[in-house]
């Protein structure tokens, strides 16, 4: 024992000894960096109203219209309690939860068939309670929780802790609402955050022990790669980005593109004849730097396009990414390097093994190409049938009881918002009796559309104004101004403006088995609206919302990519100062995206805000490999000896060892259960490895085939 630990005490020394002062300056800088870190930044996910939109953006301006001219109760949680609904014990329980619920601090009110009718009967005879509080199917009712606007979120998990204790097998409880909904969607991105960077952390550190041996290089790559991560976390934090639904994501992506840079440095560097190790990483440094310098550049181009995006979860991403990409950069160059100077350069051994998966790849590099040619002609047609725009259901696996949950509500009664607006044509007000008759014929004619799940309107609220007995002898204005009093929660506000031109329709959409696009069912719901004779004013909601998040997610894969290949070529030509090249550059960039989404497309796989930058993702990888090919060409040209082959010969062991760690890092979010971090993962995963193998032989054979041409 004795032995062990003076044999464990001589090796620590000799690392202190060995580890230079700008090392020790490096250390003490990461303590203090993880110090600030977990004191100052807010690691939490953020997930709230700003989902979609920021509040300059247009679409949100238009929910500020809406909330100026009526009162909003959006933040809702709906309960749905499924059992015999008309026994007793039914009611009593209903009763109960709702006494329980009331009893929590930040909830407003309650509406249930013991709070609000007078009993299940009263409801389902009610024009109003029953499209609010009764299923279609008649075997569950609903609770109505309103919460206030600030502690929507927060109360969640109170809520979730009432309604276990009420649970039983007769008493079958399911939850939904915007709230929750985006509660749960926190929960798995705080998750997918600590999780999946802790085992990334540790995946990435193993793959490249086992590719370099040697535990100064993971040092010194770990600890680039770490701080890297915390300083963008820091000043993303100082610009008030927040840690949202692309973001969360971002310390992966930051590793792999530190990781980039550092795997070719590292191979530059091991290729070089042996000599004095300072002067062997100086070396190194100036064969690398320039190709690292335009794959940060175009990387960060690609971030920084994303910030003119209008949907404020790539726009986070854009501004994030953008530090993170020049923070890759300078921890690769500006802390790995360190590490370098004080690695023995192995003795170069037998390389059989490797040498073998190369020459295997060499001689089926026809195969390769032709199966990577014929792989994006199958996935071509799939590029017009991407989702884009998928269900909210899809954001849970189908295999859970969230899921479960959400398709019962959404089956029975819809469970996505939609806020309508509308006027009369004819510029009429809407206290008469004329107008309500209209609007009861609009009423019906949208609940007749098969996306509608259910309305609550001004003519449901004052048809059920109407059954009280004294009701009927009031004019509707005089019934309006008694609805606008506080002892009735001044509902009729909620559906009517003050000057009675306006009036509100809250609708809750079905999102199961939607086939069209949410745009074009708002549009439809406009088309019913003008041929029952008003004018849709406004149309807000999260349902609009996310039909005009979807819109973006399309044009930003089309805009976007074009943008970015526009970008790419005009990089490709400053780097090789030949046509041929650029152009080859373009056409293999190509088809990485054709191949990803193409095939995202053909299988019907949802491409949600979260899974979309994994093609932009892709393509960085894949012109990071050919800005590293096309300057060792030219490399060798300059020296005399330039081929394609030559240069497969010099990069392919760093091209396929940024791939097999970035594919290996990316596999773990398979294991996540939030269905688009899966999807992010997997789009990954497929499109690095496409975008290395296309570097390696598509690029080279385009710019041979030009030539020949």
């Amino acid at each position: 024992m004795q032995n062990t630990l003076l044999h464990l005490r001589e090796k620590t020394l000799y690392l202190v000894r060995r580890l230079s002062k700008e090392i020790w300056a490096f250390l003490f800088v990461t303590a203090i960096s993880v110090f600030c870190l977990f004191h100052f930044v807010d690691l939490k996910p953020q997930v709230d109203e700003h989902f979609f939109f920021s509040d300059d953006d247009l679409q949100f301006q238009t929910e500020h219209k809406i909330a100026e001219s009526f009162i909003r109760k959006d933040a809702q949680i709906i309960i749905s309690v499924t059992g015999d609904i008309e026994s007793k014990e039914y009611m009593a329980s209903i009763g109960n939860l709702s006494d329980s619920l009331m009893g929590l601090e930040g909830i407003t009110g309650v509406k249930s068939i013991s709070h609000g009718p007078n009993n299940l009967k009263d409801a389902v005879d009610s024009p109003l309670w029953k499209r609010l509080l009764i299923s279609d199917d008649k075997k569950s009712t609903n609770l109505i929780v309103l919460v206030e606007d600030s502690v929507a979120q927060q109360i969640v998990p109170d809520i979730e802790t009432v309604v276990g204790q009420y649970t039983s097998d007769q008493f079958n409880i399911n939850v939904s609402g915007l709230p929750y909904i985006l509660e749960l969607i926190r929960r798995h991105l705080l998750k997918d955050l600590i999780v999946f960077s802790t085992l990334a952390f540790i995946i990435f550190g193993a793959v490249v022990y086992l590719i370099f041996r040697s535990k100064c290089i993971v040092f010194g790559t770990m600890l680039s790669c770490l701080n890297a991560c915390i300083w963008t976390f820091m000043i993303t934090d100082l610009l008030s980005v927040p840690i949202g639904l692309l973001t969360a994501n971002l310390a992966t992506i930051i590793f792999v593109l530190t990781l980039s840079h550092i795997v070719f440095l590292t191979f530059n560097w091991k290729r070089l004849p042996p000599k004095e190790q300072n002067s062997m990483v100086e070396e190194a440094l100036r064969m690398t730097f320039p190709a690292s310098f335009w794959s940060m550049l175009t990387t960060l181009l690609g971030f920084l396009s994303l910030i003119l995006v209008p949907a404020k979860p790539l726009k986070d991403l854009g501004v994030a990414g953008a530090v993170g990409t020049l923070l890759a950069f300078a921890t690769a160059y500006g802390i790995y390097p360190s590490f370098l100077k004080i690695t023995q350069p192995r003795i170069k051994k037998s390389n059989s093994g490797k040498n073998r998966i190369y020459e295997f790849l060499e001689m089926e590099q026809k195969s390769i190409r032709l199966s990577i040619f014929i792989l994006c002609l199958v996935a071509l047609p799939g590029l017009w049938t991407i989702n884009t725009d998928p269900s909210m259901l899809s954001f849970f696996s189908k295999n859970s009881d969230i899921y479960n949950g959400l398709e019962y509500i959404d089956r029975n009664g819809g469970s996505s918002p939609l806020v309508l607006v509308v006027q009369s044509k004819d510029g009429e007000t809407l206290n008469s009796q004329a107008a309500y008759e209209k609007l009861w014929r609009l009423q019906g004619a949208l609940e007749t559309h098969r996306s509608v799940g259910s309305v609550i309107s001004l003519p449901v609220l004052m048809a059920q104004a109407k059954q009280a007995p004294l009701a009927k002898v009031l004019f509707w204005e005089w019934l309006l101004e008694i609805l606008e009093k506080p002892q009735f929660d001044e509902i009729a506000k909620s559906f009517i403006t003050q000057d009675r031109k306006y009036g509100l329709f809250l609708i809750r959409m079905n999102e199961q088995n939607r086939v069209k696009k949410r745009l074009t069912i708002i549009e439809e719901i406009k088309q019913i609206v003008e041929t029952q004779g008003f004018t849709p004013e406004l149309m807000g909601g999260v349902y609009v919302l996310q039909g005009y998040m979807a819109k973006l997610i399309t044009a930003s894969l089309i805009g976007g990519l074009s943008k970015l290949m526009a970008l790419f070529a005009m990089i490709a030509w400053i780097i090789s100062r030949s046509l041929r090249v650029t152009i080859a550059i373009i056409l293999s960039l190509g088809l990485i995206p054709i191949g990803i989404l193409g095939l995202i497309g053909l299988y019907r796989i949802p491409l949600d805000v979260i899974s979309s930058p994994a093609s932009n993702v892709a393509i960085a990888m894949g012109i990071d490999s050919m800005i590293h090919m096309i300057k060792s060409y030219r490399r060798k040209k300059h020296m005399g000896n330039a081929s394609w082959q030559e240069v497969r010969n010099e990069l392919w062991q760093p091209i396929l060892t940024s791939m097999l760690i970035v594919s290996t890092g990316f596999s773990i979010f398979l294991f996540s259960t939030f269905p688009p971090t899966q999807r992010f993962g997997i789009a990954i995963v497929f499109g690095t490895i496409f975008a290395s193998l296309t570097a390696l032989y598509i690029m080279p054979y385009f710019v041979q085939f030009t030539k020949k041409a």
